[in-house]
């Protein structure tokens, strides 16, 4: 479940990895890993596409099983699967907004199902190609026990997610690099046939960057550098998107740009406090879900590892739009959202 992520993650996965098991079959190392979370939230309103029936709910976040095993010279053939069902909670919308409207079209996150699955083949040293279910290589990953915070930014709501389709990598050292080509299925791509991916990643030292190009076929063009560097005080990344849209509905702007700077200060081993901080310049294009104009967020999620592979976190987001675009239990407009949550997992 391993990915590329553009702003600095909370480390949870590592942990997970190194915690793992190890399973032999037909002569093949193939490792076992996963994850349990369950948590707590409390909104004051909620996404106009949805409706505020309770400010307060518990929820299963994730029940995660997956197998990997590694492509390399002695056995060039590899894959990674993941099942399991989750929530996709946002700053702008709940996991339940999300799957009654069908946002993401490869089906409801509810739903235990494969929801990484891919193979890999690796002729020779350096280049590997993946086929299947495949993760978009920059942003928030789609599983909650994977991100710094328990909430996906609005950033991600611009962002494909997933899809079925075909990636070529090669690590040249100094740089990595890939291409590829799918038929969308992911976040907000219901009817997208054919969509085009090229990047690549770099370590100067200083700081790691990212370069990233997601075309579809009659839809978005989504450009994305991130920049992460630990500084010793803290962990920083950031990230800037820029996307256009190849036809824009009449009357409305054809781009919109984001911007998310993510701080990990260093507290101890086992303490952090992830900060997310966004700002939206949607227009009036629709490219994010925040209605028309600017949007902004703060996330703040104090986060405790006992253990390297369990973790108790709380948070509190903040979300502001210029359109109205949340409403409250009552069915009232508003401008503004704030969430609370807990969540406690294990990672295996």
């Amino acid at each position: 479940m391993k990915k590329v992520m553009g702003l600095a993650a909370a480390g949870l996965l590592a942990a997970g990895v190194a915690n793992a098991g190890s399973l032999t079959v037909a002569n093949s190392d193939i490792t076992l890993y996963g994850g349990v979370s369950a948590g707590y939230q409390y909104l004051t309103t909620e996404h106009s596409a949805g409706s505020l029936t309770n400010n307060d709910y518990f929820s299963v976040n994730n029940v995660i099983i997956g197998l990997k095993k590694d492509a390399d010279a002695n056995s060039p053939i590899g894959f990674n699967a993941a099942f399991g069902n989750f929530t996709v909670p946002t700053v702008i919308a709940s996991s339940a907004t999300v799957n009654s409207n069908n946002l993401i079209a490869y089906g409801k996150t509810s739903s235990f199902m494969p929801w990484l699955a891919y193979v890999t083949i690796a002729p020779v040293q350096g280049l590997s190609v993946d086929a299947g279910l495949l993760w978009n290589k920059f942003g928030e990953a789609p599983i909650t026990i994977l991100n710094s915070n328990i909430n996906r930014g609005i950033l991600f709501t611009g962002h494909p997610v997933l899809f079925a389709g075909a990636r070529v990598n090669y690590d040249a050292g100094v740089a990595k690099v890939y291409v590829g080509y799918n038929q969308g299925g992911g976040l907000l791509q219901a009817g997208v046939s054919d969509a085009i991916e090229a990047g690549a990643m770099a370590d100067l030292g200083a700081a790691k960057v990212g370069l990233h190009v997601y075309d579809e076929a009659s839809g978005r063009n989504i450009y994305v550098l991130c920049v992460k560097s630990d500084l010793g005080v803290a962990k920083v990344g950031l990230e800037i998107d820029y996307t256009t849209l190849d036809t824009a509905p009449a009357g409305a702007d054809d781009s919109a740009y984001g911007v998310a700077l993510n701080l990990d200060p260093a507290v101890s081993n086992t303490v952090s406090v992830p900060i997310r901080i966004e700002y939206i310049d949607n227009k009036n294009s629709g490219i994010y879900l925040t209605g028309k104009d600017n949007a902004m967020s703060l996330t703040v999620t104090p986060t405790y590892k006992p253990t390297g592979n369990t973790f108790v976190r709380a948070e509190i987001a903040y979300t502001s739009t210029d359109a109205k675009v949340f409403v409250d239990d009552s069915g009232s407009a508003k401008d503004n959202r704030t969430y609370l949550g807990f969540e406690a997992g294990f990672l295996f």
